[in-house]
């Protein structure tokens, strides 16, 4: 009971938090409006305000509602004008919802001003899916989500309705998926883990500054696996940098100093640390050394067992770090072994492996393999990489080996033997990297990449782009611990092939009435320009029979709330690999049609029922107060 009374404590703060939050937005751009710094707006002040927030309203109406909310008018102004207070009152009773309205006065059927706690269960049941839960629950929420103050106690009046499907209790996305609800006690091969490609660079991969930056920004999003090329560097300090490029360079135990300090802020679960290892062997010692002394006990270094045939477990490697990398073994001759798996240094457009290799021959001192020491390899355990040949060898790997694959090799390989990467995905691990020609950072589409289950699908986290914001999607859910379990046909003895036709017994429609927007932005959220003409588009990625696109019709001048009521529905073919993508856009008839807002989120997120969509800028930060009005169902198979 305890326990049931401080998460409601917990969720009415949050509710409050957003509640002070939508004011303070209010309140900014009063401020921001009140030029002259008297503490007032006057009506033309307003209306011109109301114009920057893309509000078109009939004048004689916004001035009813501008007189009615003066309640502190001084006589002795020589015009009538609202302090801070009576703007947001003024705003308030501005924006009305009548979509809410109706579907409030659908469901109090006894009296159309109070809902009662029963009829608030019908409508939680009926539309919200609900169906699990009591009528002290229901209490609960009235408590929390309140009425006005002339609301009888007890009962939850029509601005406490609204609040409620403004809370996070009625987002789209479901809020038991901001916690890690999903079995960690599976093998790692289980499992799609975040994982950023170059983790130390914050522009391009030719050009421009490495930075300890990169690494904190991919731990605070919950990535867990990074990028380390390591190269001999002066005073026999090993460094990092992009290898023979004009990238800034920096030291090793810099960044792993930040690894430490960073690696489970965000997630306890496991760290992978991907190796490029360019380094001489007196530098791979001081490597091995500050591995060890700076990472100490959080390091993982037990060696695999003989009776072990499955990977370990994100749940049993909480709070480790593992190294990716190569290893000695006894069939190496003379203590050699190639450093390097098939990555970037061989392949980029200005180096190609042929001359890599004369340059070896020739003893050159940037020569691409050299002696792996013993100690950097005794560092390395689960995660061994071996150069990737064809999966009937692969066959014959011990668990704990894996490759990884640029991404043109892994697409050609899902061409032509989809199944086999399939199978080969539920036993071992593979990286999957950018090539070389994404010289500007620019990432590749990890979707076709998770649906044959490739783990680590490397990103240039600095990239906000299209990719990147898939791949936020992809791992918002399970708290954001950078680990999401695959479908069961990803990792049992079921064959699947996403070349092939989905099974039908598998495939959902969906459903979703797009009724309206609220607060939509002008184009980078600017307060100057025309009044936008919003519409929306819904896509989903995953499946390549499932590459679905629907879009409303546009609002002609109204980014305040447009008005769509439009339904649309999809059939999903394999719903466990889909991700649902929002956006919305301003019409233009003579220039290009600029994204005003987006959002994205896995079908198996998705909350059934009446639900707002809060949506997102280009950065992928919040645009608050702007969202979308929905209903969403989701029904089994098809007609």
């Amino acid at each position: 009971m305890w326990v049931r009374g401080l998460t409601h404590f917990i969720a009415m703060c949050k509710n409050i938090h957003k509640e002070w939050e939508y004011d303070r937005w209010l309140k900014d751009q009063f401020r921001k409006a009140d030029v002259n710094g008297n503490g007032s707006l006057n009506f033309s002040e307003c209306t011109s305000l109301l114009k920057q927030l893309n509000i078109c309203m009939d004048k004689k109406h916004v001035k009813a509602l501008f007189d009615a909310a003066q309640f502190h008018h001084n006589k002795i102004q020589e015009e009538s004008a609202l302090d801070q207070e009576e703007f947001v009152r003024f705003y308030h009773s501005i924006h009305k919802r009548p979509e809410i309205e109706q579907l409030f006065k659908q469901y109090t059927m006894k009296n159309a001003t109070i809902m009662e706690p029963e009829e608030l269960y019908i409508f939680l049941k009926e539309q919200q899916k609900m169906s699990q839960v009591t009528l002290s629950y229901f209490r609960r929420i009235i408590d929390m989500y309140g009425g006005d103050q002339e609301t009888e106690k007890g009962y939850l009046s029509f601005a406490g309705f609204q609040k409620f499907l403004l809370s996070e209790d009625c987002n789209i996305f479901n809020k038991d998926h901001h916690t890690v609800y999903q079995d960690m006690s599976q093998p790692l091969s289980h499992y799609f883990i975040a994982s950023s490609h170059n983790t130390y660079l914050l522009q391009g991969q030719l050009i421009g500054e490495s930075s300890v930056e990169g690494y904190i920004f991919a731990l605070k999003c919950g990535c867990r696996c990074l990028e380390l090329d390591v190269w001999n560097g002066p005073n026999e300090e090993p460094i990092i940098y992009h290898g023979r490029t004009f990238t800034s360079k920096i030291l090793l135990s810099d960044v792993v100093e930040v690894i430490k300090k960073y690696a489970f802020v965000t997630s306890r679960y496991p760290v992978i640390l991907s190796l490029e290892n360019h380094c001489g062997e007196t530098q791979q010692l001081k490597m091995a050394e500050h591995f060890v002394n700076i990472f100490g006990d959080m390091l993982y270094t037990t060696p695999v067992s003989e009776d072990e045939t499955d990977l370990p477990s994100p749940e049993k490697l909480i709070g480790k770090i593992l190294l990716k990398g190569k290893k000695l073994s006894e069939s190496t001759i003379n203590g050699e072994e190639e450093l390097l798996e098939e990555e970037e240094e061989a392949e980029n457009q200005w180096e190609s492996r042929e001359s890599s290799l004369k340059e070896s021959r020739q003893g050159s001192k940037n020569t691409q393999y050299r002696k792996l020491t013993q100690e950097v390899s005794d560092l390395v355990n689960y995660v061994k990489a071996v150069r990737f040949q064809a999966f009937e060898n692969a066959s014959q790997w011990k668990f704990y080996e894996m490759s990884s694959f640029r991404e043109t090799k892994a697409a050609s390989l899902i061409e032509t033997q989809a199944s086999s990467f399939v199978s080969y995905n539920k036993k071992h691990l593979s990286r999957v990297y950018p090539k070389g020609l994404r010289t500007d950072s620019s990432n590749l589409d990890p979707v076709q990449f998770w649906n044959v289950g490739c783990q680590l699908v490397a990103l240039n986290y600095q990239t906000y782009d299209k990719a990147f914001f898939l791949n936020e999607a992809k791992f918002t859910p399970n708290g954001k611990c950078g680990y999401i379990l695959k479908p069961e046909f990803l990792r049992s003895a079921k064959r699947f092939d996403p070349n092939e036709p989905p099974n039908r017994k598998c495939m959902k429609k969906l459903t979703i009435k797009i009724i309206s927007g609220q607060h939509i932005p002008k184009p980078g959220q600017a307060t100057e320009g025309e009044i936008v003409d919003p519409y929306v588009i819904i896509k989903v990625y995953g499946h390549p029979l499932d590459k679905l696109k629907v879009k409303t019709s546009f609002v002609k001048n109204n980014g305040f709330n447009p008005q769509w009521n439009e339904t649309f529905t999809l059939h999903i073919g394999v719903p466990d690999l889909a991700i649902i993508v929002f956006t919305v856009k301003d019409e233009s008839m003579s220039g290009k049609n600029y994204k005003l807002g987006k959002y994205a989120l896995p079908f198996s997120s998705l909350m059934e029922g009446y639900r707002h969509i809060h949506l997102l800028d280009k950065s992928f930060q919040p645009i608050i107060p702007a969202s979308l009005f929905v209903h969403v169902a989701i029904e089994d198979g098809f007609e």
